[in-house]
């Protein structure tokens, strides 16, 4: 199973309308694979939710990485608000499961590529501050049905945010 594939058929099947189920059964039928080759690379859908934001998260910051620390969070945000029925649905589909809570494996992925960002710039505390409260709004914002924008969620955190010293 090519992951890139995979994540791409996912973001698909998830980026249409609001799902209150989605199964391994409809995402190897719309992949074309069998259940053992999904279970041969993951656990579970909440592990492949999981991988999916991961890969986004570092594939944006590999798109920015010449950008500065505000910019890279606001196209994040901005990229969360255009594809907001994939990111809603991510995060109710993976709240149903108990067993597996993919929030603290997407933060500290969110950590890790902004400590690689800022390289020696701030202090580990504050880059984990910083991703904890922005992680605090995404969440939020995605639980309560995207009301607000990307420059509200923004300017919630932008105080916040590390220099690019």
């Amino acid at each position: 199973m090519n992951r890139n594939i995979a994540i791409r058929i996912l973001k698909e099947e998830l980026a249409t309308t609001l799902l209150k189920t989605y199964s391994v059964t409809q995402f190897c039928d719309a992949l074309g694979i069998t259940r053992s080759v999904f279970y041969s690379r993951y656990s579970s859908m909440p592990d492949l939710f999981s991988d999916a934001i991961q890969h986004e998260i570092h594939q944006h910051f590999l798109d920015y990485r010449d950008y500065d620390t505000e910019q890279i969070i606001y196209a994040y945000l901005k990229q969360i608000d255009r594809t907001r029925l994939f990111y809603i649905n991510v995060y109710h589909l993976a709240s149903k499961n108990a067993s597996r809570h993919i929030c603290q494996d997407i933060s500290n992925a969110f950590f890790k590529e902004m400590q690689t960002h800022l390289f020696n710039s701030d202090s580990n505390n504050h880059i984990k501050g910083f991703t904890s409260v922005l992680f605090s709004h995404v969440t939020d914002w995605l639980a309560h049905g995207h009301k607000k924008n990307a420059l509200d969620i923004y300017n919630e955190v932008r105080f916040m945010l590390p220099s690019n010293a």
